[in-house]
C-alpha cells in the first residue's frame, strides 16, 4: 500500500466471479487508479482506491446492482477510531501532557570518569545537593551543586555537570591517592609455624638463621639496633623469610542435604513509578506461604538507550517452596569436594609455593570427610609494630 493511499483514506472493494467484469467496466468508466489489486482463485477480485473516489464507486455499484463488499481504512479511519473512544483518547491526551511535562524534570543522570569511586556513590552525594531523577530542572544550579560536591565528596578533585535535553551527564575526575610513608618501627615475626629455608633482609636485625624452627608469633627480624656508641636505634624491619610450613585443609560434605521444590509462582504487588509518584495497582498477599523465595523484577528503565528512566513497572512475585530432602552418591560427594578443595588451593596467595600434597578421604554413614596436607614453602614474615619509650 502507498503512503499517500494510508495518509489520505481509502476504500476496500470485493465482489465474485459473476460482476468482477462489471465492476471493472465501472472503474474503467470512472477513469479510476485501483491499488492492491488481487484476484484470487475462484474468480473474486480485491482493490483498493481513494476515499473520496470510493464513495463515488459505492454510489454507482447501487446504481447497477453490483453487490460488493467493502471497507475503510487509512489515517482517517484510525482517527475516527479513537475519538469514538472517549478513554483511549483522553489517555492519549494525558500520555501527551505527561509528555511535555515531563520535559522540566531530569530524565536520567549519566556519570563518566569514575574508575574507583562508584557510580552509586556520586548519585548519592549529587542527590543530597538536589540533583537525582526527577529534579525540577528549573530549580536547579549547576554550578553550585558542583562547588558543593567537591566539597563533600573528598576523592574527587573536579566535576562538571552538563544538560543534554532531559538527561544530565556528570563528568568527574578522581582525585590520586598519595601514599603515606609509615616511618614507625616494627619486627618482623612469624605469622604461623616452620622452618626457616632462606632470609632476604632490607631492613633490620636478623634473630634467626635458615635451618632454625619456628612457632607463630616468634621474632624473626628485630626493629632495634643495639650500639654501644651511640645507644639503641630503631627502624622498620623489611624483609622475606621463607620458611618450610605445613597446612591442613579439612572438607565435609554431607550425602544427604534439602533441596527447594516450587510450587506455582504467585503474582505479587505491582507499582508503576513516574519520577517520585508511584501507584500499587494489584496486590497480593502471601501470609498463607510461610516458605517462598520473593523475586522483585523492574522493567522499563532502559527504554531508548537511556538509563534509570523515571518510568518503570516493578512486579513481586512470591514462589512458594518446600524442603525435600535428597541423598547424593559418594562419587558426588567426592566431586563436589574436590571443586571446594581445588577453590580453597586457588585462593592461596601466589607466594605460596606448594610441596607435596597428600589427600585422604573418610566416607561415613551421613558424611563424607576429604583431608588435604600441604607441605608448602612461603614468606611467614608480617610487621609488628612496636611503641619507643624514650626516657
Amino acid at each position: 500500500m502507498s503512503f499517500p493511499l494510508f495518509l489520505f483514506g481509502y476504500r476496500s472493494f470485493q465482489t465474485d466471479s459473476s460482476h468482477a467484469a462489471a465492476l471493472l467496466d465501472l472503474c474503467l468508466q470512472a477513469n479510476l487508479t485501483l491499488s492492491d489489486f488481487k484476484t484470487s482463485e475462484n474468480g473474486e477480485i480485491h482493490f483498493r482506491i481513494g476515499l473520496f473516489s470510493g464513495r463515488r464507486l459505492v454510489r454507482a455499484c447501487k446504481q447497477k446492482g453490483i453487490p460488493i463488499q467493502c471497507g475503510t481504512g487509512g489515517f482517517p479511519h484510525f482517527l475516527f477510531g479513537i475519538f469514538r473512544r472517549k478513554g483511549l483518547l483522553a489517555g492519549i491526551l494525558c500520555a501527551v501532557f505527561l509528555l511535555i511535562f515531563s520535559q522540566k524534570f531530569v530524565w536520567s543522570i549519566r556519570v563518566t570518569g569514575n574508575d574507583r569511586v562508584t557510580t552509586g556513590e556520586i548519585r548519592a552525594v549529587l542527590a543530597e545537593e538536589g540533583l537525582e531523577v526527577g529534579s525540577y530542572l528549573p530549580h536547579l544550579n549547576f554550578g553550585k551543586i558542583e562547588t558543593q560536591t567537591l566539597l563533600r565528596a573528598s576523592t574527587l578533585s573536579w566535576i562538571a555537570i552538563y544538560l543534554n535535553g532531559t538527561v544530565v551527564d556528570v563528568q568527574v575526575t578522581e582525585r590520586v591517592p598519595i601514599p603515606e610513608k609509615n616511618n614507625h618501627p616494627a619486627n618482623l615475626v612469624a605469622d604461623r609455624d616452620g622452618q626457616i629455608v632462606e632470609l632476604e633482609l632490607y631492613r633490620g636485625n636478623a634473630t634467626v638463621k635458615v635451618g632454625d624452627p619456628v612457632r607463630e608469633g616468634d621474632l624473626l627480624v628485630s626493629g632495634i639496633y643495639d650500639s654501644q656508641t651511640v645507644g639503641y636505634r630503631y627502624t622498620r624491619a623489611a624483609g622475606r623469610v621463607l620458611a618450610r610450613t605445613e597446612r591442613e585443609l579439612k572438607i565435609e560434605i554431607p550425602l544427604f542435604y534439602e533441596e527447594k521444590v516450587y510450587e506455582q509462582p504467585i503474582r505479587g504487588e505491582i507499582e508503576f513509578c513516574f519520577f517520585k509518584f508511584s501507584l500499587n495497582f494489584f496486590k497480593n498477599s502471601r501470609k498463607e506461604h510461610d516458605s517462598c523465595d520473593i523475586i522483585e523484577v523492574t522493567t522499563g528503565k532502559d527504554w531508548l538507550g537511556l538509563h534509570d528512566l523515571p518510568v518503570s513497572f516493578s512486579q513481586t512475585v512470591y514462589r512458594p517452596y518446600s524442603l525435600k530432602t535428597v541423598s547424593r552418591t559418594a562419587e558426588e560427594a567426592l566431586e563436589e569436594a574436590f571443586e571446594q578443595l581445588n577453590a580453597q588451593l586457588s585462593a592461596l596467595s601466589p607466594n605460596v609455593q606448594m610441596l607435596e600434597k597428600r589427600i585422604q578421604t573418610e566416607i561415613g554413614e551421613e558424611t563424607l570427610v576429604l583431608k588435604c596436607h600441604l607441605v608448602c614453602v612461603e614468606d611467614i614474615a608480617v610487621q609488628r609494630e612496636f611503641d619507643v619509650n624514650e626516657g
